[in-house]
């Protein structure tokens, strides 16, 4: 035991009983955990779910081959996926699927891959804090046209995103996608009617099929009457550079050129079967977010699209 604590063997002496391992390498290597994260979560979710069309990301295993010659050094610089995953294996956090790939063995350890998921996209402060919002918290705000709760999970990017002006729209875009795709395991974004949060309450549209184009960000969600993917939400972002994120009246007209993109482009083309509809135009950029939004509703899946100030009045909870 002594040796072991030697500094010699520090890279290889790691404590397998708690998930400091694994939060090491979110502190170091937080995009690729992000990656690997989404795909362990979404693989689980695939397996275990009874409608496999309700689904977001890949169905594909995720591939271990051989594990003698993954062990990681503890205090390297460099990632590699082949040894986080061999030590989470060992550690009881994955298990075999099969002699080619791993997997996450029970809700259980979901729930802890899930919370790390969600620290490594929000923060810890903000993915803790999103455990305790009420069963559909974030949905009942859409209804009403309420955008609060969406910008703060939108600036969750303390520790996530650094305040520079090297992020494009598109990673902006992926925070957000990664953001909801956490939180709606949480519930923000179930019908507070449903009895359990499902994977099935969220659809995030990955084809848009738009008429030109394609938007930043679509989803379905179950509307306000209770019918599922029949509320369609559209983001179109738009960059606020960093010498003008003082600049609030650019930030409104960046908005305002984000949601009208959505009518223009016609981006509303991938909500096929929605009868419900919000539009977000999105200015965001260095922990600064504006957003202007309007609310639609049709009567037939054929007919137009008509704006209303709120969702709820026709069909209250």
């Amino acid at each position: 035991m002594q040796a072991i604590t030697q500094s010699a063997a520090r890279a290889f002496w790691v404590t397998t009983g708690t998930t400091g391992l694994i939060e090491a390498q979110i502190d170091k290597h937080r995009a690729q955990f992000v990656s690997l994260a989404k795909r362990l979560l979404c693989d689980y979710e695939h397996c275990k779910t009874l409608d496999p069309q309700h689904f977001e990301g890949t169905y594909e295993p995720v591939p271990l081959v051989a594990t003698r010659l993954n062990l990681i050094n503890y205090d390297s610089d460099q990632f590699s996926e082949p040894g986080l995953l061999t030590l989470c294996l060992y550690a009881g956090y994955l298990t075999r699927r099969e002699s080619t790939s791993v997997c996450i063995p029970n809700h259980e350890v979901y729930q802890v891959w899930l919370q790390l998921f969600a620290r490594a996209v929000m923060g810890t402060e903000m993915a803790d804090n999103s455990t305790n919002y009420t069963r559909g918290a974030l949905l009942q705000q859409l209804w009403r046209g309420q955008t609060d709760l969406l910008c703060m999970l939108a600036t969750s990017s303390h520790g996530v995103l650094s305040n520079h002006n090297k992020y494009s729209e598109k990673d902006y875009a992926n925070h957000v996608a990664n953001t909801l795709m956490a939180v709606s395991r949480f519930g923000v974004l179930t019908h507070p009617k449903q009895k359990s949060v499902s994977i099935s309450h969220v659809v995030p549209i990955r084809e848009n099929h738009t008429g030109i184009g394609r938007c930043d960000y679509a989803m379905r969600l179950y509307s306000s009457n209770n019918q599922a993917n029949q509320f369609g939400v559209i983001i179109e972002f738009k960059l606020i550079s960093f010498d003008k994120r003082e600049e609030y009246a650019q930030h409104q007209e960046l908005a305002v050129e984000g949601l009208g993109q959505i009518v223009s482009k016609n981006y509303d083309a991938c909500l096929v079967g929605c009868l419900e509809r919000m539009d977000v135009g999105m200015a965001i950029g260095n922990s600064v977010v504006h957003t202007k939004h309007q609310l639609f509703r049709r009567k037939t899946v054929d007919s137009a699209w008509y704006p209303v100030d709120t969702l709820v009045e026709a069909h209250p909870l």
